[in-house]
Formats: structure tokens, C-alpha cells, sequence
């Protein structure tokens, strides 16, 4: 489904749809995940409240979650008819939209730290002309993307070695893992997040790809009780915020300075949310009855074969799979390399707990350096 729900269509005929306020201050963000995910949590609902007092009312948004509003994969056309004047969406669910966006989310497996990725990969998503210009595209601005905490598969049913692994049907959030379940005998189920627990609860998924912390601040501790212990990259793709550029446009620029400072703020909270819940999840986990299971060497072995041999064919397979000419793909590739090892250095030593300093060093080294003046205007 690309466009717009029944439901989603009669609510963009009955609101207008150029991003105007619903009331004289109140825009509407949208996120279709539930409402205790960190995203959701520190991303918009605490994130809007951040907003609307730095703007002393200016700017006030109504957040819906769940996908109440807009479903998963409606969110571009969402944002860009005004349904929603800033929404998150997920980039690999609409690839033929976003293909530059999706050669990028296929280095997830490059690097796993959660601020590193989050950096690095919103770095060249405001830098690089070949994605800036899809979003413009679709008519979306980007202001800010984000990072998951590492990737596991959570199952119904235990998996350890390749043999156990054949013929499951896994939950995958885009290309890359879609390659990795192929090449190593399972069947690749592409549905949202939002689907998974229903999925795994009626027994028509085996096992969902989702960071571990999902297991308690999405209940999926309840309808799946096994973990394996086989880290499968992160997940970043697309804009946490999305704006609808009309809205973009029709701020002054301190106000739009003032969104980016708070994305900057809000991304440092969620990515400690999701640190925090890792390790709550893993000490509450055994008394929820789910057990962490070893991989066994075959399955690690096929695995670390797989990382390899796509890895180097990963400009190649980008320009056959999403069209992307061979030279922007194999720049976006070299360019996130370069961002991970800059911010690697940045990020060296320093407490991953400490909010305030790594909002410090996100503001000054990346939300500030976008030029408020212009960018999105064009």
C-alpha cells in the first residue's frame, strides 16, 4: 500500500492540505509507532512538548502514534499533501521512492553503535545532493534521522543453528536482511514494525528483527520467548523528521534553528532510552520466560560469509536493485564510511549515558552546521 488508507484519505478531504495549524498554533506530527517506543516517547511526544516551550507556544504540534493518523507505509504522501506536518517514516518500506536513501540503509551492518549510526547517516543525508535531492522529490524535508540499538532475531520457536533456521518466515525491515535471510535458507517477510507482535502471535511469522529492548517496551516478551544471540546491524533509514515543506517554508529561520535544536536533544534521549531498556530487558527477560540462545558455529559462520561477500558487491547490487547510477551509489557508500570514522573520533570517550554532552557534540558538529537560511527552500 503506497497510498493513502480509506480512513487516511477521508482525514486529509477534511483537514487542509497545505500544513495548515488545525487551530491558530497546533500542527500535526505523526509517528506510526506505539506509543512507548523510545522514538515515540523522546522523539515526539516529548520532543513536541520540548517545541512548544522553546517557541512559547508558537509552534505546538498534536502527536499521533500507532499509526492512528497515517499508517507505515502512507507516511510520504502523508507529509506531502499535509496530512501530516512532520512525520517519521521508515525508507526502506517505500524503496522505489527513496533508492539513494536505501543504498545508504544497506550499511546497517557496517557499524552498530546507536550514536555513531545516528550521526554518521543524518551527516550524509543532509550533505549528499543525490539524497536531498529524492526527498525533494517526494516532497519531504529531512530534519534528522536517528539509529536503532543492534538488530537480533526475536522467535516463537528456538533457532540456533542453519538447519533450524531453514524455511522460517523472519520479519524483515529491508533489502539487506531480505539478502541475508535468502542466502541463508529462511523466507524474508516484509511488513511494518507495527505488525510484527500480531505476526508472531497468530503464528504467521517465525521470528521479527528488532532490537532487543523491544521485548519489554513493546511486549513482544509475550509471543516470543527466544532470542538469538546473533547481532544483525542497526536500522536508520529515513527521516525521523519529515517535514512538509510548505510548513518548512513558512518558518523563520531561528524557528527552524529551534526544530533542529531539539531534534539534536531529542536524538540523545532516545538513544539513552534505548540503552536504558537493553539493559533493563536483559535482566527482567528470564523471569518473562525468554531465553537467550547461542548460535551455533555453522549459523555464525554463513552469517559472517554473507557480510563479506555482500559487502563488496554492495555498489554493484545497488545499482540492479533500486537504479541507482553505480557512481552516486558507490559516493553515498564511501561518503558513511568516512562519516563512521569521524564520528567515531568525536564520540571516543565519552560517557553514552551522558545526555548533555552528547546533545553538546550532536548541536555543534551536525544539527548546526545545517544553514537554516536555506536549506529546504529550494
Amino acid at each position: 500500500m503506497r497510498g493513502f488508507s480509506m480512513r487516511g484519505a477521508a482525514l486529509a478531504a477534511a483537514m487542509a492540505v497545505t500544513a495548515v495549524p488545525a487551530t491558530a498554533a497546533e500542527y500535526i506530527a505523526n509517528n506510526f509507532l506505539d506509543q512507548n517506543h523510545p522514538f515515540s516517547v523522546f522523539n515526539y511526544t516529548e520532543w513536541a512538548k520540548d517545541v512548544a516551550k522553546a517557541s512559547n507556544g508558537a509552534i505546538t504540534f498534536k502527536v499521533f502514534l500507532g499509526g492512528s493518523l497515517i499508517p507505515a507505509r502512507s507516511t510520504l504522501p502523508g507529509i506531502r499533501d499535509g496530512l501530516a506536518t512532520v512525520a517519521y517514516h521508515a525508507g526502506t518500506y517505500t524503496p522505489s521512492e527513496l533508492p539513494v536513501t536505501n543504498v545508504l540503509a544497506d550499511m546497517s551492518l557496517y557499524n552498530s553503535d546507536i550514536y555513531v549510526t545516528l550521526a554518521a547517516s543524518t551527516e550524509v543525508s543532509f550533505k549528499n545532493a543525490a539524497i536531498q535531492a529524492e526527498y525533494k522529490k517526494v516532497g519531504v524535508v529531512y530534519g534528522g534521522g536517528y539509529s536503532t540499538s543492534p538488530y537480533l532475531l526475536l522467535c516463537r520457536t528456538k533457532i540456533s543453528n542453519l538447519a533450524e533456521l531453514k524455511g522460517k518466515r523472519l520479519r524483515m525491515p529491508g533489502s539487506l536482511w531480505d539478502r541475508w535471510a535468502v542466502a541463508l535458507g529462511a523466507v524474508s517477510v516484509n511488513v511494518p514494525s507495527s505488525e510484527i507482535f500480531t505476526g508472531l502471535e497468530r503464528g504467521t511469522l517465525d521470528c521479527g528483527v528488532n532490537p532487543l529492548e523491544s521485548l519489554k517496551s513493546r511486549s513482544w516478551w509475550d509471543v516470543s520467548k527466544y532470542v538469538l544471540d546473533l547481532p544483525l546491524g542497526v536500522y536508520f533509514s529515513g527521516p525521523m523528521w519529515g517535514y512538509n515543506p510548505g510548513f518548512w517554508k513558512g518558518l523563520k529561520p531561528e524557528q527552524r534553528a529551534m526544530l533542529l535544536d531539539n531534534a539534536a536533544r531529542a536524538s540523545a534521549r532516545s538513544s539513552i532510552a534505548y540503552l536504558k531498556n537493553t539493559v533493563d530487558t536483559e535482566k527482567e527477560m528470564g523471569g518473562k520466560g525468554v531465553q537467550m540462545v547461542k548460535p551455533a558455529d555453522d549459523l555464525v559462520a554463513a552469517s559472517a560469509k554473507f557480510i563479506d561477500a555482500d559487502a563488496k558487491e554492495l555498489g554493484k547490487m545497488s545499482q540492479q536493485k533500486f537504479k541507482v547510477d553505480l557512481a552516486v551509489a558507490e559516493g553515498v557508500i564511501s561518503e558513511y564510511k568516512a562519516a563512521v570514522a569521524k564520528w567515531e573520533k568525536l564520540f571516543a570517550g565519552v560517557d553514552p549515558m551522558d545526555e548533555q554532552k552528547r546533545y553538546e557534540i550532536l548541536k555543534k558538529e551536525l544539527f548546526d552546521k545545517v544553514d537554516v537560511k536555506t536549506y529546504g527552500l529550494n
